[in-house]
Parts: structure tokens; sequence; C-alpha cells
């Protein structure tokens, strides 16, 4: 290896690592914050001051209102397995998303996606592991980098339905996707989707982290460039709250999937890019059942619905 492909390397290796602190910090930041302090910790308030995202693109109407249930899942690249094992446990349940209104920013995007398409989790971990074990990641040197974008994509165009255009809109429920555009860094949230192509790109644009999955600083989406739909996004961000909305339709609850809740995965954070083995993926997703039953015990789901 010449001296000039070590130095832009280590150069990218750097710069990934500043980046990934970064939006890491902002998005735990905002998810510290509460919007009512004396709110139980699993619950987020509807709020009467309407926050105005920095739309690219149309949003859906505010027929969401009509649904009592708002499901947020933040970003957390490996802790995806934690949020796949909290579907998990709702899946064996019972439980049904189809009627609740799901809002996801990078890794989180994909968990809302395919908990929005009935996808099985446990059939999307396995095969994850399948695609990462073709490609080699955890022979690699460099693990995921460079890499990781191409097999998320063949992962989502391998899960997602052919008619995930008509699933997104089944039960009443709607599903939101947010992104970072590129150079204002304000938030776009995708409503609506003109298709299942549509649909996978708005998933990679939102887990998009500059240079590290693919080497590219942007994610084209609709011809404009994103990044992560996680870096500097707020509570506010994943549902589009009514100014008009009355006082019952101002407290309805938001169930809030992060990893950050759960005191055995918070301590582990910064390990959101590592490559771990494969029976650490596996010990994360039963994490995630663990405390999807905590969360079923605290009463957090009692206004979703079960077959």
């Amino acid at each position: 290896m010449s001296i000039m492909v070590f130095i832009r390397n280590l150069v990218l290796v750097v710069n990934i690592t500043l980046f990934s602190s970064w939006y890491y910090a902002s998005a735990s930041a905002a998810f510290l914050h509460r919007p009512t302090a004396t709110s139980p910790p699993w619950l987020l308030y509807r709020q009467t001051t309407k926050h105005h995202l920095n739309h690219q693109t149309s949003l859906s109407s505010a027929s969401s209102s009509k649904q009592n249930v708002y499901i947020a899942f933040p970003g957390g690249g490996l802790f995806f397995y934690w949020q796949a094992g909290v579907l998990a446990y709702l899946q064996q349940e019972g439980y049904t998303l189809s009627e609740a209104n799901l809002s996801g920013a990078s890794a989180g995007a994909l968990s809302a996606t395919l908990a929005k398409m009935n996808v099985c989790p446990l059939q999307a971990t396995e095969l994850a592991l399948s695609l990462s074990e073709d490609a080699n990641v955890w022979e690699r040197p460099l693990g995921l980098q460079g890499v990781w974008g191409k097999l998320i994509y063949e992962w989502l165009d391998r899960l997602v339905p052919e008619d995930a255009e008509a699933r997104v809109t089944q039960g009443g429920g709607e599903l939101h996707i947010l992104l970072t555009p590129v150079p204002s860094f304000g938030k776009c949230r995708i409503s609506q989707f003109e298709n299942r192509l549509d649909l996978i790109n708005a998933n990679m644009a939102s887990v998009h982290l500059p240079w590290f999955l693919d080497g590219k600083l942007t994610s084209n989406f609709r011809g404009r460039p994103h990044i992560d739909g996680s870096f500097l996004a707020r509570p506010s961000d994943y549902f589009d709250y009514d100014d008009d909305a009355n006082e019952q339709q101002q407290q309805q609850p938001t169930i809030l999937l992060d990893f950050k809740r759960d005191p055995l995965m918070k301590e582990r954070a910064m390990e959101l890019i590592k490559v771990v083995s494969k029976q650490t993926i596996w010990d994360i997703l039963e994490r995630g059942k663990i405390y999807g039953k905590i969360m079923d015990a605290n009463g957090e789901f009692r206004a979703l619905t079960r077959y």
C-alpha cells in the first residue's frame, strides 16, 4: 500500500469516527429532553406549537390525527437489532401495528418500514447475517465500511414485498421516514411513496452515514442529496403535530423504541457501527425481546390492537 493510499484511508476513518460521534451525540441529546418533564419516560405528548420541517417533498395530510398510537424509531446503527427484538416480541404476542403511525430515522427507518410491511424480524436478521457472511464482513480489515450500503440495499430489495405501496396505507396507520437534506441540514419527513423502489430509496437516504456506507458523502433521493435522518433530529420531527388538535388529540401517546432506554444497551451506545459477532447480534435481538416484555408489563402497548 502506497503512502498516499494509507493517508487517504486514515483521513477517511478519522472523518467517519468524528461524524459518527457528532451525529450520535446530537441524536442522543434530542431524545434525552422530553417535551413534558413529568411524563413517564416512554411517553411523548403532542405539542400545541407546530414544528415546521424543511419540506423537500409533499407530506401526508393530517389524517394521522385519527389514529391514537404514534411509534417513534430513532436511529441506532447496530442496535437496529434491539428494535427488531421488540418487534419480534410484539408479533409473538399478537400485536398488530397496521393501525399505528410509525416514524423512523436512520436504522429506525428500516425498523419502521419492515414493521409496516409486517416482515418477520427474525427472518430479516437471518438474511442480514447471511448477506454479511457472503460479503466476508467478518474477515474484511475495514468491516462494513464501504460495503454496508450495498448490503442494506440488497437486504431491503429482498425483504420489501412487491405490494409495498399498498401496504403503506393498509390499516389506516401511516409510515414516515426522516431524511436530512444537504446542505440545509434541516429535516424532511417522507410520508408518501411513489412506488416500492421509492420506499427503498427513502430508506437508503435515511441510513446514509457519509463516506462509511459506500464511500460517498451523500445519498440522492428524488434527485437531491441527503444524509442520515437521525442527524440533529428532534422528537418533534417524527410526527406532524397539529396546531388545531383538541385536548384529547394533544395527549395521544407516542411509544419510543429507543435502545438507549434500556440500561444494558445504553452503556454500549458507542458501538453503533462496530462489527460484532453473529452471536452478539442475536443476543442484542433477544435483549430487545426481553425489554419489549418489560414495556408490555408497564402498560406501554395497551393502545395497540391485538389479534
